[in-house]
C-alpha cells in the first residue's frame, strides 16, 4: 500500500491511497467542517483511507478550498459541493471503468447530499455523523436524502443521534455506532470496518 500526492482541477490539494492488490473501486473521502480544523488529515477521514485500500479500492483524500494547499476561500458550505464534484470526476479519471463510492463525514456529509442534489451520481455512498442540528444547536436545513441511504452515526451524536435520524430519514439506512459521540472517539477502527463491510462496492 502507498500513497501519491495528487492536485485536482489544478486547485484542490489531495492525496490517493493505493491498495497492494489490483483496484476494484475507487472512494473519494470528503472531510469534516474547515472552521473547526477539518481536513483531509482528520483522524477518521486517514482511516477510512486506509480501510479502503486494505479492502482493495484505491482511497482519494482531498482539501476543500481555502483548506492545506487548496486553492480559494471558505465559502460556508454555498460553494464545496463543486470542489467534490472535481475530486469525483478527477477519481473516475484515475479509474476509469470502475465504481465510485463516495463517503463524507459531518460537513462532508452534508456535502455529499449537496452535490447529489445537484445531479452527483456515484455508485454506492456513506454519510458518517450526519447533523440535523448545527455546532450551535439550531436548526440546520438538509439537502434530500435519498431512500436507501447508508447513514452511520453514533448513540450519543451531540448533533444528531442514530434514532434522531432514523426519525428524520426514516427511509435511510441508519446504522448506530453503540456508545460513540460524534466524532467517533475511540471508535474510528469499527467505523471504519462498518462502511467498508457496508459500502455495496467490489
Amino acid at each position: 500500500m502507498r500513497e501519491e500526492l495528487q492536485r485536482i482541477a489544478g486547485r484542490l490539494e489531495g492525496t490517493l491511497r493505493i491498495p497492494d492488490a489490483t483496484p476494484t473501486a475507487i472512494v473519494v473521502i470528503a472531510h469534516p467542517l474547515p472552521t473547526h480544523g477539518g481536513s483531509m488529515r482528520n483522524p477518521l477521514i486517514a482511516r477510512l483511507a486506509r480501510a479502503a485500500a486494505e479492502r482493495g479500492w484505491y482511497a482519494l483524500r482531498f482539501n476543500f478550498r481555502g483548506v492545506g494547499n487548496s486553492a480559494g476561500e471558505w465559502s460556508g458550505g454555498r460553494e464545496e459541493h463543486a470542489d467534490l464534484a472535481d475530486a469525483v470526476a478527477h477519481a473516475r479519471a484515475l479509474a476509469p471503468g470502475l465504481p465510485v463510492g463516495v463517503i463524507g463525514f459531518s460537513f462532508g456529509a452534508v456535502t455529499v447530499l449537496r452535490w447529489m442534489a445537484t445531479g452527483g451520481r456515484p455508485e454506492a455512498f456513506a454519510l458518517l455523523g450526519l447533523p440535523v442540528r448545527s455546532m450551535s444547536q439550531t436548526a440546520r436545513e438538509l439537502p434530500p436524502v435519498p431512500p436507501g441511504a447508508l447513514v452511520v452515526n453514533g448513540e450519543h451524536d451531540e448533533f444528531g443521534t442514530a434514532e434522531e435520524l432514523r426519525r428524520a430519514h426514516p427511509k435511510a439506512r441508519v446504522l448506530e455506532i453503540k456508545g460513540s459521540d460524534h466524532f467517533f472517539t475511540g471508535k474510528r477502527d469499527e467505523v471504519a470496518r462498518v462502511v467498508t463491510d457496508t459500502m455495496p462496492l467490489p
